[in-house]
């Protein structure tokens, strides 16, 4: 790995440039708020953010980023407009954006320490949160069928988050 490195230092010409860190870094658990500097970088997937919070997969969010933020960087590359790379994040925040914030409010809501933790655990027993959890999972977008299945899940949720739940 240190020769790998060592290597790519070389090729980027970046070989007496000082090394900030050496170990890895937190993969952020929400997309970015910016993921071009305006001119000539762009990141994507983990550097972007694009990390589903609560569940932490992202391999498909990864995938789907990288597709549209090569998209803009095409576009960018043709018309010399470094603005074009701002598209991608757009483009992938329109569909996906919901979800993101969904899953955070989740994640705040629920991970905030073992005691909630359990709780949802109890909540994910319900066949409701199992049927749309798994619609939404498989298709990346939130299953709005059903909708009787939404409110008597946001009502098992407070009753839970209040304390009135049977454990």
């Amino acid at each position: 790995m240190r020769s790998a490195t060592a290597r790519l230092r070389e090729i980027a010409g970046l070989t007496h440039a000082a090394t900030l860190r050496r170990e890895g870094a937190p993969i952020p658990l929400k997309p970015l708020p910016q993921w071009d500097n305006g001119r000539d970088v762009v990141v994507i997937g983990d550097a972007a953010g694009v990390v589903a919070p609560s569940s932490g997969e992202g391999i498909y969010y990864a995938m789907d980023c990288a597709r549209r933020v090569s998209q803009a960087a095409h576009q960018a590359l043709k018309t010399g407009n470094s603005a074009c790379l701002k598209q991608g994040r757009k483009s992938f925040m329109k569909q996906h954006g919901r979800v993101f914030w969904i899953l955070g409010v989740m994640q705040y809501f629920w991970y905030q320490n073992d005691k909630r933790r359990e709780k949802f655990v109890k909540i994910c027993e319900d066949r409701d949160v199992q049927r749309l959890t798994f619609e939404s999972y498989m298709n990346k977008e939130l299953a709005r069928k059903d909708p009787m299945a939404h409110v008597r899940i946001f009502l098992k949720d407070m009753a839970h988050l209040l304390g009135l739940a049977r454990t």
